[in-house]
Order: C-alpha cells, then sequence, then structure tokens
C-alpha cells in the first residue's frame, strides 16, 4: 500500500498550537498562585547515581573451561532540585547525564536532560501539572547506513484533575514529543491523549485509563510511517474493612 503524502503543515502543529493558547489564556484568567502569601521552602536537593555492567560468554576452545567478559556498562547521574512555594505550588528541576558504552558492537551513546516541571493545586478541586523537557543525545557511531542518529528531543506535557464529586475524580492529560534527528529522514512527532477517571464509593474503588498515542513523520524529509495506538485499562478494588 502506498504511502500517504504528507501534509505541507503537519496537523500536530495547529494541535499544539491551540494547547499553548489555551494555557496562555487560562493563566490569564485564573488568579495568581498564593505563593506571596506564606513563606516559601529551602530548595530540597537530590542526588541520585545508577550504574550497570553485562556480561556475556565468550568462545573458549574444546577442553577450557568457559570465560565471561564485560560487553556493556551504563552510568547515569540524575540532580533533582524540589522548591514548594507554598501549600499550593510545586516545581521541580531535574538534569541528569547518561553515558552507555558497549565493547564490541556498535550503540555507545551519550544523552543529557534538563527537565522543569510544576504541580498547582488552583483551588480545592482542579489541580494543574506540566512539564517541558530538552533531552541532547549524540551517538559514537552512525547507523548501518551511514546515517547520524544524534537527535535533540522536546517534550511538552500538561495534565488537570478535577474533583467532580465527592470521591469522583477526572485526569485528562496532553503530550507532545518531537524528536529532531540530525538526518532529517529519521525526525518524528509523537502526540499522546490521555482521560484517567477514578471513583470510589464506601469499600468500592475503580479506575479506568484511556491513552490515544499518535506517531507521526516530522518534516517533509522525514520517512517515519503513520501510526496510531490506543492503550486502555480498568482497575477495580473492594475493602470490606473500609
Amino acid at each position: 500500500m502506498s504511502r500517504p503524502v504528507i501534509p505541507a503543515e503537519p496537523p500536530f502543529r495547529g494541535l499544539l498550537f491551540g494547547l499553548l493558547l489555551g494555557l496562555l489564556l487560562l493563566s490569564l484568567v485564573l488568579p495568581a498562585p498564593p505563593v506571596l502569601a506564606q513563606e516559601a521552602a529551602l530548595p530540597v536537593f537530590f542526588l541520585r547515581y545508577d550504574g550497570g555492567l553485562g556480561y556475556e560468554e565468550i568462545a573458549v576452545e574444546a577442553g577450557e573451561e568457559e570465560e565471561i567478559e564485560p560487553y556493556s556498562q551504563r552510568h547515569r547521574v540524575t540532580l533533582r532540585i524540589k522548591e514548594e512555594w507554598s501549600d499550593s505550588l510545586v516545581t521541580n528541576l531535574t538534569t541528569a547525564v547518561s553515558r552507555k558504552t558497549y565493547t564490541h558492537e556498535k550503540g555507545s551513546y551519550t544523552y543529557f536532560y534538563l527537565y522543569p516541571d510544576l504541580a498547582w493545586k488552583i483551588s480545592e478541586k482542579v489541580k494543574w501539572t506540566c512539564g517541558f523537557r530538552t533531552k541532547f543525545t549524540d551517538y559514537d557511531e552512525p547507523d548501518t547506513d551511514g546515517h547520524s542518529k544524534d537527535l535533540t528531543g522536546l517534550l511538552a506535557k500538561t495534565g488537570f484533575t478535577f474533583r467532580a464529586a465527592e470521591g469522583l475524580k477526572i485526569m485528562p492529560l496532553y503530550q507532545a514529543v518531537f524528536e529532531l534527528y540530525e538526518y532529517a529522514g529519521y525526525s518524528r512527532a509523537t502526540q499522546t491523549f490521555g482521560l484517567g477517571i477514578s471513583s470510589a464509593m464506601d469499600e468500592v474503588r475503580m479506575s479506568a485509563r484511556y491513552r490515544g498515542i499518535l506517531r507521526d513523520s516530522l518534516g517533509e524529509e522525514s520517512t517515519v510511517d503513520f501510526r496510531f495506538n490506543n492503550e486502555f485499562g480498568l482497575n477495580l478494588s473492594w475493602d470490606p474493612n473500609r
């Protein structure tokens, strides 16, 4: 089946523009967060290290004992700074650098990202969260076709929690990821639309979620195929002790 013609103006741009415009209008009509009404707490720092080593069996001559040797290693350092401006506004700034290397094969890479996010309790019934991440990934070698795999990833996400009634929460979300490869043929955009519902009635709790994930090419030179996935789940619990 032939590939559909890519429009000159990708459809996700209009959706993203509408989202940003809606958030701007929302910030104008909503009251400012009461960060000045109480003394802000001092920042809290979190420093984390993750590592990993992979081993594999190596070929030996007949009659010799089996041997293993390392074939990959991974190191990552993450720093998160959390600030509680008030009981209703919390921000985080997360940054990380990671390095993964392979001993006998290609694919070694390094990445760095910066990720600020916030959670704002606008009222007793409405909470808003959003975040923006910039990630740079650098590969040591090109792919098998000689194309660079280096890329810059841009992520923007936002979500709301509405307490519609006693014990009922509605949680819409939206996320957009733009992967801008040095080789334009690999560039792509992924959008996620989601909705979650949570309900609690006495000893019965129920939650449901839906995710629509749309992936498409980014730019006229991209050769990424269109794809749309649907994910959903349902959870039900009963606690007679409540």
